[in-house]
Formats: structure tokens, sequence, C-alpha cells
């Protein structure tokens, strides 16, 4: 089914607009909770949830991009359940990805706080439109989908040690970007 019709669905009120939104997009939505929480019965209830979120907000919202707005609920209602867990000090990806960028962030703040403020995601959003898509694409995999470096490198065909190399430089030119936007 096309994400259109889902969202009509949506619109209608029509329970199957989440039995849909299932069948096309539980691995996609499973794989960005999993990134997040490492592990499957967490990952399950944050995508549970993000179904229920669904159906609360698509009556207010119309999603243009359908994954992206999937996407974006799901991994804010991971994090929320990361942040309730935290105690329980899980390594992942997400960790990962949070150190990687942290220098990036001169005061301090946490970039997976709610305060992935709209100026700083603006000012990312202004650094990544001076690069190539295949490093834009590299950036998000690793940073808002929270990807390993070995499922980077085997989806965009590159070694590992490249993927590396690349954000690693694209991490040292946004800071000095955000430093001179002021953050």
């Amino acid at each position: 089914m096309e994400d259109a019709q889902i969202i009509d669905l949506y619109w209608a009120r029509n329970q199957n607009a989440v039995k849909e939104t299932q069948t096309k997009y539980a691995k996609f939505l499973q794989k960005i909770a999993y990134a997040v929480l490492y592990n499957f019965e967490d990952s399950e209830e944050a995508v549970n949830d993000t179904y229920l979120k669904v159906w609360n907000a698509i009556p207010q919202d119309r999603p243009e991009i359908f994954p992206s707005y999937l996407a974006k609920i799901v991994r804010r209602t991971a994090i929320d359940l990361y942040r309730r867990m935290h105690a329980a000090k899980r390594a992942c990806e997400y960790e990962l990805t949070l150190d990687e960028l942290e220098d990036c962030i001169t005061d301090g703040a946490d970039p997976a706080d709610e305060a992935e403020m709209h100026g700083l995601s603006q000012a990312i959003d202004r650094f990544l439109e001076d690069y190539p898509k295949q490093q834009q694409i590299l950036f998000v995999k690793r940073y808002f989908y929270c990807q390993s470096v070995q499922e980077i490198a085997d989806d965009c065909g590159m070694s590992q040690s490249n993927v590396k190399t690349t954000l690693f430089r694209m991490r040292s030119k946004l800071k000095a970007h955000l430093v001179q936007e002021g953050y």
C-alpha cells in the first residue's frame, strides 16, 4: 500500500492504518529503535508506542514524507525509553554516536536532549547542505539512524576506514561550523 493511502486510513480513523504501517515499516522502525536501545524487547516497546503516537498525531499532522515522520517519532520514543532505563548503563551505538558528536557541542549540551534545538538542527542542516549527497547520507545514517560504521560501509559500498575518515573530517568541520554559528 502506498504511503498516501496509509495516511488516508489514519485520517479516516481506520484501524487498518496501524496494521498497514506495521506491515510496511516494522523492520525499518525496529532497526532505528534497536540502534538506540540495543535491546530487542525494549525496541519492540518503542515501536509499539510509536504506532500509538502516530495514531494520535496524524489527524492533526499530514506528513509529507511518511518514513521520515515515522523515523522521527520512533527515534524520540526510543530516546525517551533509553533515558528512563539509562541506569542499566548499557553500551550501544546510540551512546557511541553521542560520544562522537560531543566535541562538536561546545557548551556541553547533550545532543540527545529535547534541545535537539530548532536552531541547532537548522545549523546542522545548513552545514550538510554544502556536502555531496553521499556524505550527507553517511552523516544521517550515523547520527540520526545510529547505524554502526560496518552497516554504513556495507550499505554504501565503502570500506570501514573510509567511512570513519569521512565522518571524522565532517565532525571536525561541523565543530568549526557550530562555533562560527555560536554553539
